[in-house]
């Protein structure tokens, strides 16, 4: 018998798109799923789109718990899952309809394989088509180029902290470096099996224009993670230079009188006031 996939959606105030992503889960050709559905304390209908569903196909689950975050709620949903595979996916997006038989169909071959993700089709705000290429570990500690949604075994999940619920914009690259830090495949599946949904309003949108948020979660990153990017980088202020798209971050930060990144640890420790297991990095003995 196929094995069970988890399909994990927390929904905070996007009850208007609800129904496209569980149609779509509706629309698999894989038939062996389970969607946890998990309402984060959200104002909106959430509660009558989602109910709705879980009468239509008993394979629809609904929680509901207090506002916590977005990593709250998939750690959540995780907790009361019970497949032999993960999928993560945020109630405004959506799944191509052969996403789980074929990537359920490619990791149950090779054990060896981590992260089944595929081409990911932006819609909405931006239309374009995005693939990963060639998968390369250094490359994800300095650029999370995997989406939210791919597949993974839940013994790997439990495995790892679960998602960092502390972390607003980069809680998903902290846990693929995670799942992915002992070695392991990434493969990605040659179509688009992802429909990621671009608009002005969401959180991740809203998040990556805070300068000073997108500057504490790196950090947090790589607080979390400081024993791998010691085997690769001198220090952190080396990484975020390496990361053309954090030099962006820094360039607004020397422009702003509160947060001015030196090039040095001390101007950096006296701006962001750094504790002293994060300053553990800077004082590594040559």
């Amino acid at each position: 018998m196929n094995p069970v996939v988890s399909i994990i959606v927390p929904c905070y105030n996007y009850a208007e798109y609800l129904q496209d992503a569980l149609e779509s889960i509706l629309a698999q050709t894989y038939k062996n799923w389970e969607c946890i559905i998990i309402n984060d304390g959200s104002p909106d209908n959430t509660d009558e789109v989602a109910s709705n569903y879980c009468e239509r196909d008993k394979r629809f689950k609904y929680f509901y718990k207090e506002n916590g975050g977005h990593s709250s709620a998939r750690n959540f949903g995780i907790r009361y899952s019970s497949g032999k595979y993960i999928l993560p996916l945020d109630a405004d997006d959506k799944i191509g309809k052969e996403l789980l038989e074929k990537a359920v169909e490619v990791i149950e071959k090779d054990n060896e394989i981590i992260i089944v993700t595929s081409q990911t089709q932006l819609f909405g705000d931006i239309q374009k088509v995005m693939k990963m290429g060639a998968y390369d570990f250094k490359k994800l500690l300095i650029v999370n180029y995997l989406f939210a949604t791919n597949l993974f075994r839940r013994i790997d999940f439990d495995k790892t902290n679960g998602y960092d619920e502390t972390m607003l914009v980069f809680e998903d690259w902290n846990l693929w470096i995670n799942l992915l830090k002992n070695g392991g495949k990434v493969v990605e599946l040659p179509f688009v099996g992802y429909y990621y949904r671009q608009k002005e309003n969401s959180i991740f949108r809203e998040g990556v224009k805070d300068n000073k948020r997108i500057f504490k979660d790196l950090l947090k990153l790589y607080n979390n993670n400081i024993d791998i990017y010691e085997k690769y980088f001198e220090n952190p202020i080396t990484l975020i230079q390496e990361n053309e798209k954090m030099k962006k971050v820094i360039h607004n930060y020397q422009k702003t009188k509160t947060y001015k990144i030196g090039i040095t640890f001390s101007k950096v420790k006296n701006i962001l006031h750094l504790n002293a297991k994060t300053l553990r990095w800077y004082r590594k003995p040559v």
